[in-house]
């Protein structure tokens, strides 16, 4: 239960953040309780996707799910190759994904920095997603991305959270932005489809991270 205390921090919070998240985006797909939202960006013709929904689970097993990277071709969007770079505890991993690209184009790759960082008072974890443009030499068949992200997961209920999931990537390699924008929705619906009916399976593992205490 919130304190009278926390429950009108969380409130302020949401109202002032409520604006700026929400301006200048726009809902265009509202499919199996998943909302898609894009934008317009600065300085790119590449729009940005907001994706949000509500799965339920724990937020350590959510945590498990995004640091498992050997189960990120089970929801991962076209990944073809997944390896990880580097681990700072289990609030920092770097690593390096390709995923397909359909042809005449190149498949894309890029070097991603989570960083988890866990309110305890609201209850809510942020995960930026530095992309790392140049962490790595690029590979010579492949097209690296540039970009930005993050997740934001809320603790709703001891199983049950909501989930926003935003980016914003050039992919390079001469895909004309307008055909790169009318395929916007498919990665982050395929992404949260499967990562929500992945979280949402019994596991026989004792999940814990100290970071979330």
């Amino acid at each position: 239960m919130l304190s009278f205390q926390k429950y009108l921090l969380f409130v302020f919070i949401a109202i002032n953040s409520f604006g700026y998240s929400q301006e200048n985006w726009e809902l265009i797909q509202d499919k199996d309780e998943i909302f898609i939202y894009t934008r317009n960006e600065e300085n790119t013709s590449f729009k940005a996707f907001k994706a949000q929904l509500e799965m339920n689970t724990s937020i350590h097993r959510f945590v498990y799910e995004i640091q498992n990277l050997e189960g990120f071709k089970d929801w991962g969007y076209k990944i073809k190759e997944v390896n990880l770079l580097e681990r700072q505890g289990d609030t920092v991993q770097i690593y390096y994904a390709e995923s397909k690209a359909p042809f005449p184009f190149k498949n894309r790759d890029g070097i991603y920095k989570n960083t988890f960082r866990w309110n305890s008072e609201l209850e809510i974890l942020s995960i930026p997603i530095a992309v790392l443009h140049e962490y790595l030499p690029e590979k010579e068949n492949n097209v690296r991305v540039k970009g930005i992200g993050y997740w934001e997961v809320t603790k709703l209920a001891e199983n049950k959270l909501q989930v926003i999931f935003q980016m914003s990537i050039d992919p390079g390699g001469g895909i004309p932005a307008w055909l790169s924008n009318i395929f916007i929705t498919d990665s982050p619906y395929s992404t949260l489809i499967n990562l929500k009916k992945l979280v949402e399976k019994p596991i026989e593992k004792d999940l814990h991270f100290n970071f979330l205490n």
